[in-house]
């Protein structure tokens, strides 16, 4: 027996609205109530409905495809924020479109273009090269939100307190004794390693300690860099008792560095780190470091843009970072 297909009248009688406010939401002709928006999109979901195309669609129409561009897939928090997004999509009725750049501004004007061309909804953009201005006059009217990235007000932004994240990091190591610590730093055009040298430079400066040369170590978010640049600078004596680096990465090449040449972490340096990578509970030692929410980042993302898409204001706190205590830090002898 052939299965009935599912209409907008199924859709409204399941979320208790009436078919016009069904078809209300799938034109986005006028504003709808978030709590009625939630019920019609579960509603969708639970049935499994797929809204007619027709040949001459309304431009408000909704076509419940949701595009995403990322750097890569295998940048450790963005997999993190596409897992939290894909865990939030399973019980919504969008599809996501997810396309990388491989952190090539070209691309990713490209794959921008190409989502809009394909009538998404509405747009995520993670981390990224282009200017703000540019994405915003690609995206035009469709609703757009920026993570993880610089902003300059134009468009919404999510993003954590990578200041507050660099001056935790550093009080911790303060807290522990420690008066020679080093940063290793991100890329120096990147807003959030910037963020994170005027943490670090805050918490050392309230403690009453001198930024002195060497201080500050390129870093570049890379194992590789800085595993040669910490090597570098023990050649040349620089030997902290702590060093603050601005993400896990970093601090995995720093503990080689410091291993290669006889230092033990912790007992002769302490190390902390920036991410809270899944890695840091089996590295040896297991990683101290700077916890960023990246899984409820990807999930806030979505139903931020859903709001967005829906004309609804979002109202969503991102959990504040936190220093997780492990085993490469201790108090100083």
């Amino acid at each position: 027996m052939k299965q009935k297909k599912t209409t907008i009248y199924d859709v409204a009688k399941l979320a208790s609205v009436s078919p016009s406010t069904v078809s209300r939401y799938l034109n986005r002709t006028s504003f709808i109530a978030k709590d009625k928006v939630d019920a019609i999109e579960r509603a969708i979901f639970e049935l499994g409905f797929k809204p007619k195309e027709r040949k001459a669609q309304p431009k408000t129409k909704r076509n419940m495809k949701i595009g995403v561009v990322a750097p890569s897939f295998d940048t450790p928090y963005v997999s993190r924020i596409l897992s939290g997004m894909d865990r939030t999509m399973r019980h919504h009725s969008y599809d996501i479109i997810i396309e990388t750049t491989n952190w090539e501004e070209s691309r990713e004007r490209h794959e921008l273009k190409d989502l809009i061309a394909r009538e998404v909804d509405g747009l995520i953009v993670i981390g990224g090269e282009l200017d703000e201005q540019e994405i915003a006059a690609i995206a035009k009217k469709v609703p757009t939100l920026l993570m993880c990235r610089r902003g300059k007000g134009i468009l919404p932004l999510i993003d954590i307190d990578n200041e507050m994240g660099g001056y935790l990091a550093t009080n911790h190591l303060i807290q522990l004794g420690h008066k020679r610590i080093v940063h290793v730093t991100g890329p120096n055009y990147n807003i959030e390693a910037q963020h994170r040298v005027n943490g670090f430079k805050r918490a050392m400066e309230r403690a009453g300690l001198e930024l002195e040369a060497g201080t500050l170590i390129e870093g570049n978010f890379e194992s590789r860099i800085a595993f040669l640049n910490m090597r570098t600078a023990i050649r040349a004596g620089q030997v902290p008792t702590a060093i603050f680096a601005a993400n896990d990465l970093s601090a995995f090449g720093v503990i080689q560095a410091l291993h290669k040449h006889g230092l033990r972490v912790p007992e002769d340096v302490s190390v902390i780190g920036f991410d809270d990578l899944p890695i840091d509970e089996y590295y040896i030692p297991r990683l101290t470091t700077v916890r960023q929410p990246f899984t409820e980042m990807g999930e806030i993302g979505v139903k931020y843009l859903l709001d967005l898409i829906s004309d609804n204001q979002p109202r969503y706190n991102i959990p504040p970072v936190q220093v997780v205590v492990r085993e490469s830090t201790k108090a100083i002898a």
